[in-house]
């Protein structure tokens, strides 16, 4: 594979002063392609093309920066939000009024809350609901199903045992450097698990500040499982937290929770909020969001004025052009080209999640050598992809064409890979890294 030589320069400088090359987990190259067949840097970005170093242009069906951007890369709609707000001055010993107006348009969008805070990121975010409900509650357990962020309070699950979060999202995350002080004051339990609910659950309510879930990822949960939650929550003067970092903004305006029809006592969104510029929001019950006049939530940067600005923009545009519909339609769409061309080329497939956030898993001896092929290969058709692929309003029917094209010929690859089952041969660099667990290992 010819590699970008550019982006080859500037991974060996970051590999010997930046550890991890990348501030996240998912945008190391080393979870893609090693060796620097990765692109890893880019030079621009716009609707569903980004640029390299070498002004290459490829095509984003991956997880379109962690689900950041919905709209596509630098929205114009949005982008003039963000360069308003710079040239008005983004930040001053003032506030900015747009927090009022994006508060109110959040709370008119859910008619259970009666209070808003800001930050400007969901891990943040969750950190702070989690103070909260401590405040508001005088408990100190939390109850958790799903991946919240990489701060100390979810962390600390992993020193009760060790493979707590393994079942969570990634597996192998050590807690160095967390307090020990706060083992056992995390408890996992699994998703729409009736078991768990009447093991963990029941056992461990009565001392918990907070029941936190993510009411929607690879699918829904049963409604009545949700409604258990929040009826056991309440009973137990516990919280009941909605973590809509990654499936809020993708199926409608708002939470996942508004279609299941289940109200929290908090709900957490970030990511997508902006469209891809730092914004995050816990969006509460009165009571308990006026908790932060109790205890210390604070910090400069949560009172500039883009992100908010920016988040105002991509809502009302999200609503207006019903993104969410679009969203399923064209997840709708993706998932269909995968069984399509599994199917055309005799590969026994598994696809899961809601269509907005869809991910494929083909069934073979060596799935970790045959997705770095997959990714390996397409990136040949200038196509940037993993086994996930989230949905963006700027996949457009000549893209998912390109998309569709590579796929069925990567597809029959893999296919004809198999009969012989020499799939290692093929690979141009050493397989990808899977996990945490493996990136950490000497």
């Amino acid at each position: 594979m010819k590699k970008n030589k550019n982006s080859k320069i500037f991974l060996n400088k970051a590999e010997k002063i930046i550890p991890g090359v990348s501030g996240l987990l998912g945008k190391r190259p080393d979870m893609y392609l090693k060796d620097g067949n990765w692109p890893t840097y880019y030079s621009r970005a716009k609707g569903v093309n980004i640029w390299g170093l070498d002004n290459k242009k490829y095509y984003d069906f991956s997880m379109f920066s962690a689900g950041t951007s919905v709209l596509g890369y630098a929205d114009n709609d949005v982008n003039k939000a963000s360069i308003d707000a710079i040239k008005s001055g983004s930040i001053s010993t003032l506030n900015p009024p747009e927090d009022v107006e994006l508060a109110e348009l959040l709370i008119k969008e859910h008619k259970w809350a009666g209070g808003v805070r800001f930050a400007r990121s969901g891990g943040e975010t969750m950190s702070i609901a989690i103070r909260l409900a401590r405040a508001f509650t005088k408990k100190d357990n939390i109850l958790f199903c799903g991946y919240h962020g990489w701060h100390d309070w979810y962390l600390a699950a992993n020193h009760k045992s060790k493979k707590n979060l393994d079942f969570q999202l990634l597996p192998g995350l050590k807690p160095l450097g967390v307090p020990k002080g706060l083992s056992g004051t995390i408890i996992p339990f699994r998703f729409n698990n009736w078991e768990d609910f009447e093991k963990i659950i029941k056992k461990n309510i009565k001392n918990s500040a907070a029941i936190v879930i993510e009411p929607c990822r690879e699918g829904f949960p049963d409604r009545k499982y949700l409604l258990e939650l929040k009826k056991i929550a309440k009973m137990n003067k516990s919280i009941l937290i909605f973590d809509e970092i990654t499936s809020g903004w993708r199926l409608n305006s708002g939470g996942a929770h508004k279609i299941i029809k289940v109200d929290p006592d908090m709900v957490i969104y970030g990511k997508t909020i902006a469209n891809g510029v730092p914004m995050s929001a816990i969006v509460g019950k009165k009571k308990i969001m006026a908790c932060v006049l109790k205890t210390f939530v604070s910090s400069v940067f949560w009172t500039e004025k883009i992100g908010p600005a920016s988040a105002l923009a991509f809502m009302k545009k999200h609503k207006k052009l019903n993104i969410g519909k679009k969203l399923t339609l064209i997840g709708k769409r993706i998932k269909k080209i995968w069984k399509v061309a599994a199917k055309a080329n005799n590969l026994d497939i598994e696809i899961s999640g809601i269509d907005p956030l869809a991910s494929f898993k083909i069934k073979c001896e060596n799935w970790p050598a045959t997705i770095t092929y997959f990714i390996q290969e397409m990136l040949k058709y200038n196509i940037l992809t993993t086994d996930k692929c989230y949905a963006n309003y700027k996949h457009d029917n000549a893209a998912l064409k390109i998309y569709e094209k590579a796929c069925f010929k990567v597809f029959k690859k893999i296919s004809n890979i198999q009969k012989n089952g020499k799939i290692l041969e093929k690979l141009e660099g050493p397989i990808k890294e899977m996990g945490f667990n493996r990136l950490t290992k000497s």
